[in-house]
């Protein structure tokens, strides 16, 4: 027990120590560039700036790019990959040294389950983005129909609402708006807004714009009337949030749980980890891990409720 804390202080130490290197990088750089445009000398990289460079243009960092900026997470690329090998080995040496599993297995479990997290918390924090603009949709509804109102065009209206809303429908739009002032088509503009932030509500509010402008029409009053449609939608969700609370907690705590689990059973029966050696071992470990993901699915899947 007293190897396990120490091993989990340890790993704790370490990630606080990671996380203070990489604000003293990040500062430093800053700092740097400051100079070097007051100063007008160029500043000679690090080994690790240049490392970072590469991996940045290689073909995963190119995929993972757009999927850190749904996710509103305003770090690089390398950075991101260096977070998870960190969490990867971290995971790893608590496994082996701390609850006694052999190293295969926590090699096992190291490259399956960081993967994984890593896509369930992007995942996560794209619908989190998401909700945020959906939450204001109903707002800009409410600017683009006063603004329809008063003879302004769509574009216009379109500026309009990225003075006078916050981020980050704010920075959506403000693409769209910047793309119209380089002479891009306004279609193609609202349909690359789509693409960025997949949402129904996104659809609706797009396919309401284009339609006015194709066929014409009072404009202001079918903002208004779906401003206020999305305003109860937003009261409606609220409510079915509130009742399915407990189903979203119990699917994230349910793996947490079973971890728990097995790290006391490791601790309790000696050499508890030679059972998955054996092939009923690795039997009952797919097994395991097979339910343990059905479950955590089935619990997502039942209370994702659509309004």
């Amino acid at each position: 027990m007293m190897i396990a804390l120490l091993g989990g202080g340890a790993v704790f130490c370490f990630f606080m120590v990671f996380y203070f290197w990489m604000q003293y990088r990040r500062e430093k750089k800053q700092v740097h560039e400051q100079f070097d445009q007051f100063a007008e000398i160029a500043s000679q990289d690090r080994w690790s700036d240049r490392l970072a460079d590469k991996l940045d243009e290689t073909q995963w960092a190119k995929q993972l790019e757009p999927r850190l900026k749904r996710a509103s997470i305003k770090i690089r690329p390398s950075e991101y990959g260096a977070i998870l090998f960190m969490v990867g080995f971290s995971l790893v040496l608590f496994l082996y040294y701390g609850m006694g599993a052999p190293l295969w297995i926590g090699l096992m479990i190291g490259t399956t389950l960081v993967p994984f997290i890593s896509k369930m918390f992007l995942e996560s924090r794209r619908n989190i983005y998401v909700r945020r603009v959906e939450s204001q949709l109903s707002e800009v509804c409410r600017l683009l129909s006063s603004a329809a109102r008063a003879g302004l065009s769509i574009p216009q209206g379109l500026e309009l609402v990225v003075k006078e809303m916050a981020p980050p429908v704010r920075d959506e739009l403000a693409i769209v708006v910047r793309e119209l002032q380089l002479g891009k088509d306004l279609e193609k503009s609202l349909q690359d807004l789509y693409r960025r932030v997949n949402s129904r509500d996104v659809r609706i509010f797009i396919n309401a714009l284009i339609i006015q402008q194709r066929a014409g029409g009072d404009l202001g009053a079918v903002l208004g009337e779906m401003a206020g449609t999305m305003e109860e939608r937003k009261i409606i969700s609220k409510t079915i949030d509130a009742s399915i609370s407990q189903s979203k907690y119990t699917a994230y705590f349910l793996p947490v749980i079973s971890a728990l689990m097995v790290y006391m059973m490791s601790q309790m029966i000696d050499d508890f980890f030679d059972f998955f050696t054996s092939m009923m071992g690795l039997v009952v470990l797919t097994i395991f891990v097979v339910m343990q993901v059905v479950g955590f699915l089935l619990i997502k899947k039942i209370s994702d409720i659509k309004v």
